[in-house]
């Protein structure tokens, strides 16, 4: 159990902790895309050196973290537009979900955040577009 008395199979007494282990979860690549065990690792270097791995260099992302489901780990350190929202009493996926009277306090104050980004990145993103379209007309006169 979490601090908040949810369900998590972090310790033994857990009935799914021996089920879920790192070879059955690496098996299925073989199962389905004829990749290796031995070739794990060489791959999961190649993709975190692609994406950033732990500090991804992104703009115009939100992470989204909470405490009840120990989502906590997402990483903001990738760029000025790499945001975190923080969900204190909520899981991180109830953002998704249409709004109700009963939501807490803190998951409503999520939501308006998310807007508030998402907004402003629309905004700039439409500045950007008007920039670069004024560009182009300038340039091929």
């Amino acid at each position: 159990m979490n601090p908040r008395g949810y369900p998590s199979c972090e310790d033994a007494s857990c009935p799914f902790s021996g089920m879920v282990t790192l070879r059955s979860q690496t098996e299925i690549c073989l199962e389905l895309f004829g990749i290796s065990q031995n070739s794990l690792p060489g791959r999961v270097a190649f993709t975190n050196r692609y994406y950033g791995g732990d500090e991804p260099h992104t703009q115009r992302v939100l992470y989204v973290n909470d405490m009840l489901s120990r989502n906590v780990g997402n990483r903001t350190d990738g760029g000025e537009e790499a945001e975190s929202v923080f969900i204190r009493d909520s899981a991180h996926c109830a953002d998704m979900s249409r709004g109700r009277v009963t939501d807490r306090r803190s998951l409503k104050n999520a939501r308006q955040e998310i807007e508030k980004h998402v907004e402003s990145w629309l905004t700039t993103a439409q500045q950007e577009k008007k920039r670069t379209e004024w560009r182009y007309l300038i340039t091929n006169r």
